[in-house]
C-alpha cells in the first residue's frame, strides 16, 4: 500500500509503472469527471468515477482482485479503508474473473486507513481492502477509482 497527497505524487516512491493513472487526473479535473468508466489506456488503465454514502464496517466487505491494482482517489467526503494482506482474511469467496474481484470474511482486526479529500491509497492485489466506510461518522463520497492491469504495471515500471 502507498499512500499521499494527490498533488504530490511525483514525489512519491514506488509509484513507478502507475504514471498514467496519476497523469489522466491531472491532466483532467477529477472532481468535473462524469460518472461511470473513462478510458485512460484501454482496457489496461482506466478511471471509474463514483458518488456513494459511506457503509459501517458491518454494511462493507473486505475484497481484493488479481488482475488489476487499485489507485482510490477520495475527491470529498472522509473515507475510511480497512487493509490486510490477502493471506491474513478468512472466507474467500470464488474468484470472479469477469469482475477481478474476491470478497472476503471482516477480521475482527484490521488496519483502519483514513482518507481525507485530496488524497489517495494504492492496493495491490496482495492487500485486501474494505473502501468506503465511515470515518469519524457517515459521509457522501465522491472519488476516482484508477483501475491499472497488472501487466501493464509489470511493463512500464522497468522503463
Amino acid at each position: 500500500m502507498i499512500c499521499g497527497r494527490l498533488k504530490d505524487w511525483r514525489t512519491i516512491g514506488g509509484l513507478e509503472g502507475l504514471e498514467a493513472g496519476f497523469a489522466f487526473l491531472e491532466a483532467n479535473d477529477p472532481a468535473t469527471l462524469p460518472l461511470g468508466k473513462h478510458a485512460v489506456e484501454g482496457e489496461e488503465v482506466y478511471a471509474i468515477a463514483m458518488r456513494a454514502p459511506s457503509k459501517t464496517a458491518q454494511e462493507a466487505r473486505f475484497e481484493s482482485h488479481r488482475d488489476y491494482i487499485d489507485i482510490q482517489c477520495l475527491l470529498s467526503g472522509e473515507e475510511g479503508i480497512g487493509v490486510l494482506p490477502i493471506g491474513q482474511l478468512a472466507g474467500a469467496t470464488p474468484y470472479d474473473g469477469a469482475k477481478d474481484l474476491i470478497f472476503y470474511d471482516t477480521p475482527a482486526r484490521y488496519l483502519d486507513l483514513r482518507v481525507p479529500p485530496g488524497h489517495f491509497a494504492v492496493l495491490f492485489p496482495d492487500e485486501g481492502h474494505m473502501p468506503m466506510c465511515h470515518a469519524g461518522g457517515p459521509h457522501e463520497l465522491h472519488k476516482v477509482v484508477i483501475k491499472v492491469s497488472v501487466k501493464y504495471w509489470q511493463s512500464h515500471r522497468a522503463r
